[in-house]
């Protein structure tokens, strides 16, 4: 589906529970951001390892964009801004945002098991929104995510027979991205090739839902001077949370949670 049909998009989300969007993003773009994620897998791999989750965490790296200037710009412009915009009725943050990797011949990453990105369930009130970028072709041979079909979604997570009975492979070409409403039960395939699957894994939510990371402080509350309107809101720039009686008490124009954010 292409990006410009925005209440096509919305309504493919609503009825079977996710959509692909193809050619969101350019090879040269997508190159740029393996070269960057395959050179810090190692880094991140010891610090999981420094910090007792060698297993836990194996094979992807968390919250990658301050690590990399390649998947920030991912959100710099965001392709699918609109898209995010009319589904959440107005501005939306980044909760979350990481690389994993489908190592081949039968390599392990948690998230082969089935879970949702976000443990609260929010029934039909669209507080979350997962992407998936795809910066390999997604097959069933090499891993392509595993997604209930949304009339038999869940509030509880499922035992594996009745998911892998009610469950679709979703594949797409090097570019794409996979949007799914956040309740939908889902997990990575078994990559039976010779070659990586990787992807970057995405979460936008309503701006009053806690970050994953508080990526102002991360990236330094100076970061937000320097980079375009859109970036800063999708930072969570817009949506901070006052630490003083001083931070606290400030004009509208200078609050750190601003009166549009929901």
């Amino acid at each position: 589906m292409k990006l410009n049909q925005v209440e096509e998009v919305i309504n493919s989300i609503d009825k079977q529970g996710w959509v692909v969007l193809e050619n969101v993003y350019s090879n040269e773009q997508i190159n740029d951001v393996n070269e960057e994620i395959e050179n810090l897998l190692d880094i991140y791999t010891d610090l999981q390892i420094k910090n007792g989750l060698k297993d836990a965490s194996k094979n992807s790296t968390h919250h990658t964009a301050l690590m990399s200037d390649a998947v920030l710009n991912l959100l710099n412009p965001n392709p699918t801004n609109e898209i995010l915009e009319t589904f959440f009725g107005g501005n939306y943050i980044l909760n979350t945002m990481g690389a994993a990797f489908s190592q081949p011949n039968n390599g392990y990453n948690y998230t082969m098991e089935i879970h949702r990105d976000i443990r609260s369930y929010s029934s039909e009130n669209r507080l979350y929104i997962n992407g998936i970028v795809l910066l390999d072709d997604s097959t069933v041979e090499n891993g392509a995510t595993h997604m209930i079909i949304k009339e038999f979604n869940t509030l509880e997570k499922p035992e594996e027979s009745y998911f892998d009975n009610h469950s679709l492979r979703i594949t797409g070409k090097k570019g794409d991205v996979i949007l799914f409403d956040g309740n939908m039960w889902h997990k990575a395939g078994v990559n039976r090739t010779n070659s990586p699957r990787r992807i970057i894994s995405q979460m936008f939510t309503k701006p009053f839902i806690k970050q994953q990371l508080d990526y102002p402080r991360a990236f330094g509350m100076d970061f937000q001077n320097r980079i375009p309107s859109q970036l800063k809101q999708i930072l969570g720039y817009n949506a901070l949370t006052p630490s003083s009686l001083m931070e606290f008490y400030q004009p509208k124009e200078k609050r750190f949670y601003k009166s549009d954010q929901g």
